[in-house]
């Protein structure tokens, strides 16, 4: 039972977190639309890739490598973008739609102003297997709560019925979220990548708006 209810504070907190983060990075997206407003919009590859290879130069064909992007606006801010599968033939493929809409820059970039000339510097990795194993076990953790056992909880400890469906709601679009993540988790190959020389990593710098396509040999 204690373990249960750690488990649904974990939970409630967690949403809550979640809450928050996106109030404030819709806060930020809205600074940072004012910040924008009358300036430049960033460079982005109109085409981004990066093929996975042997030692020998030869495509490594795996499929649902996941890999993760850093893009670093400016010296103090920076946009990810997680949990990028490869494709069956080991290789990333993202369009600049692909990228705006999956971080932050969805909420301000704007193509209709002039383009900042100013490099966009990236790092593009896989992820670490241990890192996602941990992510996996965790997301099964509270997953496994039952709905009516936080409802009975979540009356016992005095709130009322308009609030507690309100925290279900809340909690089952989590919920929801989730389960679609952990099947991507589910499916990643990355124990198949040796990184025991180190993170399997790209850093580099996007000049313009064209098609950029690299290599990371394993």
């Amino acid at each position: 039972m204690k373990t249960k209810l750690y488990l649904l504070i974990f939970l409630l907190a967690l949403s809550c977190k979640d809450i928050k983060k996106n109030d404030k990075e819709i806060e930020n997206a809205k600074t940072s639309t004012n910040v924008m407003k009358n300036k430049k919009h960033p460079i982005l590859p109109n085409n981004f890739s990066v093929q996975l290879i042997n030692s020998k130069g030869d495509k490594l064909k795996i499929a649902n490598v996941l890999c993760h992007l850093n893009i670093y606006i400016n010296s103090s801010s920076y946009y990810t973008y997680s949990f990028i599968p490869t494709n069956s033939n080991g290789k990333v493929n993202l369009t600049k739609e692909q990228i705006i809409q999956n971080t932050e820059l969805k909420h301000y970039y704007d193509k209709t102003i002039s383009i900042e000339r100013t490099p966009v510097k990236f790092d593009f990795m896989i992820m670490d297997s241990n890192l996602i194993n941990g992510m996996i076990a965790s997301i099964n953790n509270y997953l496994s709560i039952d709905i009516e056992s936080i409802k009975l909880d979540l009356k016992q400890r005095g709130l009322t019925e308009s609030q507690i469906s309100l925290q279900i709601s809340t909690i089952e679009e989590k919920f929801n979220s989730d389960r679609k993540l952990l099947e991507t988790l589910e499916n990643n190959q990355n124990s198949k990548i040796d990184n025991s020389n180190g993170m399997k990593k790209i850093t580099e710098f996007w000049n313009s708006e064209s098609d950029y396509n690299y290599e990371i040999k394993l």
